[in-house]
């Protein structure tokens, strides 16, 4: 509408003035020609390397040549090979040789480390790579792959099969939402907000890569160019060959099957073959468009290359002499690599501000990146976000507060090494996550040399971590905090004990006042420097948290950290390790809420000096103990269950790890029929019937997962109790065992990461 407005506005001055006001009619004219379709363009000139690793790309075009989007770093996609036929005679496969069975050589030397692409082409590198593997398992090194290669490979001929296979739908124009896409879909992520005429989610493609492509429609549109279609991923082979990609190899895979592709008003911009006229050059015959000029040089900014140049060479201007010449003009395509890419968006951040936040990220091979989120993106699916603890020298693992936002659907974290990893679910997590809710989960998590941890996430959403503390080795002579495992007490229930303040006294019951600090004292060994503690929210007035620390470190007012999350009206109860001071009625902290709520404390044990009885940590590879949705054996009674729902009431008995006097465990309620409770303890301290303490609150649709530090009973198992009918799911984490051989040392709680904020 602007636009419109400045022609007419100009038409009106023209009028006007007199008729041989030459400036006026300029003006109206340069207007005009500055939005007229671009219909012979002429190509600039490439980017140099040093000109695209800058992002500095006005101007210039990137085209890395061939090769797939993987070979520049961006994750390999599933593919609609047909299902395997019936075995045939073996053929050796040589330089030349094409198809399927070398794109399936091609997989076995790719996951052998070879850096090659499934393509479905035998050329000079796969020849060198099936070299280096005939070497490494003592066959003739002939870069020929025949029979005993073959063999080898576990690869066989076979005749044309069922196609597409198992898993894939192809719907007229994609195979988009195939389950065999499944993993691969998870790896996009959409546009957050609004742009212009593109809705939220409209525009799809990878986390490094869409911020391009926002930019570039943002830009356009805020210029006065209409977008009235567009159209990112679509998982399909090029409109050059056969979309279904029958009979093709993923070389023929389009662009738009990684959304790194944009087509944009495509009635008006389409896609033909054109020849010359008359005797000229099929480069002179002006395409169908309404894209002008301008806009190829804002999208070529942006480091995207433009369709109606031409595929197969194209047209590098309208003097080149070519008989016939592809054209695509509504086309928009992403041909750098991923550190390109973020080269790119650092370098147009100040043009087009759309950053939000950057933090380090690790990709499936090991590598370590920053990564720069808009304003408004949420971290998608399968984020790895690397995680600086700060811990001290030595540390080998730290107690974290881990909180989820921003999700859209249920899902889960895993607090992993940053080490390699596939894009694939994880076996055990460290948290479920709710739809629309902030969800906190505490994690016992290794570090790295560099006090480092990666966290792992099943869908979109924010993270939160908050430290409270570090295992160290102990010197020879410890010093440090070691466990004492205590009978659960319930220190605090302001529902039916007065609630007590720091410095007042105990009086009154609850809900406590928004803003009111209170304290919970509970009996102690001496020396106590932290609690372990379950903290539970019941009945918050509105969403909001719980802050947990000595209470000389709070201060009335917002907190930068947080142990509880909660939404109104919610029981939701997290594991937390807290700061305490030494009183005459034992180890005291305190919590502050900024809303009106409920609190229930139950404390399972302290950190202090060493003693007789003290523990110490021994860290352990996680594992999935226990999954009732699977089947699983009683230890003790050895009766086996399969996949069904433990009934209310019911006691579960698991055998914890060699040696081990208590275990850390992420307890996860999955599948409740009701609102309940699951208490973890030593069997021989629970008894049938209701619990008078309870480490996590079970809802109805949504998996619930918290922290526990667990006694272990002589004959080495642990037990939970389950007030509803659900399903449970126990990883372990790490064990406490007799000694001094760790210690613990805790913190005042220091926020380290928010995918949320800047910084």
């Amino acid at each position: 509408m602007a636009k419109v407005k400045l022609r007419l506005s100009l038409l009106c001055l023209a009028t006007v003035l007199a008729a041989s006001s030459v400036a006026s009619v300029s003006l109206v004219e340069t207007v005009a020609a500055a939005d007229a379709p671009w219909t012979l363009p002429t190509v600039p000139v490439k980017c140099t390397s040093a000109q695209i690793n800058a992002g500095d790309v006005g101007g210039c075009v990137i085209t890395l040549g061939p090769g797939l989007p993987e070979s520049r770093g961006w994750p390999a996609p599933p593919y609609p090979d047909p299902a395997d036929g019936a075995v045939i005679a073996w053929v050796d496969l040589t330089q030349g040789s094409v198809g399927p069975t070398v794109e399936k050589v091609q997989l076995v030397l790719i996951d052998s480390g070879a850096d090659i692409v499934a393509d479905g082409q035998f050329g000079p590198l796969t020849a060198a790579a099936v070299q280096t593997y005939q070497t490494a398992h003592g066959l003739a090194a002939t870069g020929v792959v025949n029979e005993a290669t073959a063999g080898a490979m576990g690869v066989q001929n076979t005749t044309p099969g069922t196609f597409p296979g198992a898993g894939w739908n192809w719907l007229g124009w994609g195979y988009n939402g195939s389950t065999a896409l499944y993993q691969w879909e998870q790896l996009m992520v959409g546009n957050a907000s609004q742009i212009g005429t593109i809705k939220p989610g409209q525009l799809h493609s990878f986390a490094d890569s869409l911020p391009l492509f926002e930019g570039f429609v943002s830009e356009i549109q805020s210029r006065g160019y209409a977008i009235g279609e567009a159209g990112m991923y679509v998982f399909r082979c090029t409109a050059s060959t056969r979309k279904d990609c029958a009979g093709l190899t993923r070389s023929s895979l389009s662009n738009h099957a990684y959304g790194l592709a944009l087509d944009i008003n495509t009635v008006k911009n389409p896609l033909k073959s054109y020849s010359g006229t008359a005797g000229a050059t099929a480069c002179q015959t002006p395409m169908e468009t309404d894209i002008p000029q301008w806009v190829v040089q804002v999208a070529e900014k942006w480091g995207l290359y433009w369709g109606g140049y031409g595929w197969s060479s194209g047209c590098s201007s309208p003097s080149q002499v070519k008989l016939s010449a592809n054209r695509d003009p509504m086309h928009f395509e992403f041909n750098g690599t991923v550190l390109q890419a973020q080269a790119i968006l650092d370098h147009n951040r100040g043009l087009v501000p759309r950053v939000g936040n950057c933090f380090q990220v690790a990709d499936t091979n090991g590598n370590v990146t920053e990564r720069c989120f808009s304003q408004t993106e949420v971290p998608g699916a399968n984020t790895r976000v690397v995680v600086t603890t700060g811990a001290p020298a030595g540390a080998t693992a730290a107690l974290v507060n881990i909180t989820t936002a921003a999700s859209g659907d249920n899902g889960y974290i895993t607090a992993e090494s940053c080490a390699a990893a596939p894009n694939t679910l994880r076996q055990w997590s460290n948290g479920n996550v709710r739809p629309n809710r902030a969800v906190a989960s505490a994690a016992v998590v290794p570090i790295d040399q560099q006090g480092r941890f990666c966290l792992f996430q099943s869908i979109a959403m924010h993270t939160i971590v908050d430290v409270q503390g570090f295992f160290v080795p102990a010197p020879s002579t410890p010093t440090g905090s070691f466990y004492t495992p205590v009978t659960p007490q319930r220190s605090t229930d302001t529902r039916n004990k007065p609630i007590c303040l720091p410095d007042a006294g105990c009086a009154g019951l609850g809900p406590i006042a928004p803003d009111t600090e209170i304290s919970n004292v509970a009996a102690a060994p001496p020396g106590a420097t932290a609690t372990v503690a379950n903290i539970t929210a019941v009945g918050g007035s509105g969403a909001g948290y719980i802050t947990g620390d000595a209470c000389a470190s709070l201060t009335p007012g917002p907190q930068t950290r947080s142990i509880v999350n909660f939404g109104n009206g919610d029981t939701v109860a997290n594991f937390a390790v807290v700061p305490s001071v030494n009183t005459d009625q034992g180890a005291q902290f305190c919590t502050i809420s900024p809303n009106g709520l409920h609190e229930i404390i139950d404390v399972q044990g302290f950190f202090g000096p060493a003693s007789a009885a003290s523990l110490s940590f021994a860290l352990q590879t996680p594992a999935r103990l226990l999954d009732t949705r699977q089947c699983w054996t009683d230890p003790v009674t050895k009766v086996e269950r399969c996949a069904k729902r433990n009934p209310a009431g019911s006691i579960v008995r698991m055998k914890a790890p060699d040696g081990a006097k208590a275990v850390v465990v992420t307890l996860t309620s999955i599948d409740a029929q009701a609102a309940g409770y699951v208490t973890a303890n030593a069997c021989s301290s629970l008894v049938a019937g209701p619990q008078s303490q309870s480490n996590l609150n079970a809802v109805v649709g949504s998996p619930v997962a918290n922290m526990a530090i667990v006694p272990v009973d002589a004959d080495g198992t642990f037990c939970a109790y389950l007030s509803s009918a659900m399903h449970l799911a126990v990883d372990v984490m790490g064990t406490f065992v007799s000694g001094t051989a760790v210690q613990f040392t805790p913190v005042t709680p220091v926020r380290v990461h928010d995918s949320r904020l800047p910084g």
